[in-house]
């Protein structure tokens, strides 16, 4: 099992790299979707905490007409997951089932409270990945970081998962995904303990990534990296052939860093909020500049194909800085992989 969860894919869609830099656009090959602005959690880093919890969600026809022109338009993967928690939207098994019937790889990000056994059974088929966001290792850490009393609930719907993959006998992959903070960096061990007993795929261990300056937790001092090795390796010595502790080790010692001027990557990647409101990234899709339109208005080819997103392609590709960008953004490795294609670092290119 190669995740490659530092790196990127892209080099695996040759035919999308070569359409933008022959014509200067494309289709995206992914989005990340946010069914509901509202999250039956509190965690105390959460990157979007400022906006308020905004309750609205996707009006459902809307959504689906949006997949059927998604699909073809040759989008390959979408992510459940943004600015609220996604299993909170009535339609999300609906969401679900469908965008995976019409050829569209689908992931979930979750926080697995409200995975109950239904919606899991109706549900679990279609996914190529959940990823569990646990980012406690005991019932008093969790509570303070995530503000609900629920630790013993979560591990039971993560141990139900396995199950239903088991029973199925699917590729579905169970993963935990755990934020390092100083308020939990002493339980990390045991949820890694607890990830390999119930018999997930894998947990990954990464950096909190302060996304905006107006989120209430602020993180004084990113952990560097040669103050996690004994850790790190402490940990990954509970790997086996069938369980693995990924730390993102490429997240916290790159942390923050670019190696490229312009930002190509919101070509292949995009987002879309719960007010229906397409935009370029993560970081930005809260900020009208960078929205590109809505789907609740326009088709999704009216919107990509629009004068106002050309001019924020514009605008990210020419006058972005890109350096003053949120760090690990999900574009960021793209545009490095991209930009070493159109700028290469090496001479006599043709001597292959």
């Amino acid at each position: 099992m190669n995740l490659n969860l530092d790196g990127h894919k892209l080099h695996y869609h040759p035919q999308r790299i070569a359409e933008l830099l022959d014509k200067g656009d494309c289709y995206p090959l992914y989005m990340e979707v946010s069914p509901v602005g509202s999250c039956n959690h509190r965690c105390t880093f959460c990157a979007y905490d400022y906006i308020g919890y905004p309750n609205r969600r996707l009006d459902t026809t809307v959504f689906l007409k949006l997949v059927d022109e998604l699909s073809d338009k040759g989008l390959k993967s979408m992510l459940y997951a943004g600015e609220g928690e996604p299993l909170m939207h009535p339609n999300i098994g609906e969401f679900i089932t469908y965008t995976n019937s019409k050829g569209i790889d689908v992931g979930l990000y979750t926080n697995g409270d409200l995975l109950v056994k239904r919606l899991n059974d109706q549900i679990f088929k279609s996914l190529t990945f959940i990823r569990f966001s646990v980012n406690a290792g005991t019932k008093e850490v969790y509570n303070e970081i995530h503000k609900k009393d629920v630790f013993e609930k979560i591990i039971e719907n993560i141990k139900y998962s396995v199950q239903l993959k088991k029973e199925y006998k699917l590729d579905t992959t169970l993963g935990i995904q755990f934020v390092l903070l100083p308020e939990n960096i002493d339980t990390v061990e045991n949820i890694v303990k607890i990830a390999s007993e119930i018999g997930v795929d894998y947990i990954t261990i990464k950096p909190f990534v302060q996304q905006s300056s107006q989120q209430f937790y602020q993180m004084k001092r990113q952990f560097k990296l040669n103050e996690l090795e004994t850790l790190f390796t402490t940990l990954e010595q509970y790997s086996t052939e069938n369980f693995k502790v990924i730390a993102r080790v490429n997240a916290f010692e790159n942390y923050g860093k670019r190696d490229y001027d312009t930002c190509l990557g919101c070509n292949f990647t995009t987002v879309l909020n719960s007010a229906g409101e397409i935009a370029s990234c993560l970081p930005y899709w809260d900020k009208k500049d960078f929205v590109y339109g809505n789907i609740n208005e326009n088709s999704f080819g009216e919107i990509w194909n629009s004068i106002q997103r050309q001019k924020v392609k514009k605008y990210l590709e020419n006058d972005l800085d890109v350096h003053k960008c949120p760090p690990n953004c999900r574009p960021n490795v793209i545009n490095s992989y991209i930009n070493e294609i159109k700028t290469p670092s090496v001479s006599h290119l043709n001597f292959i």
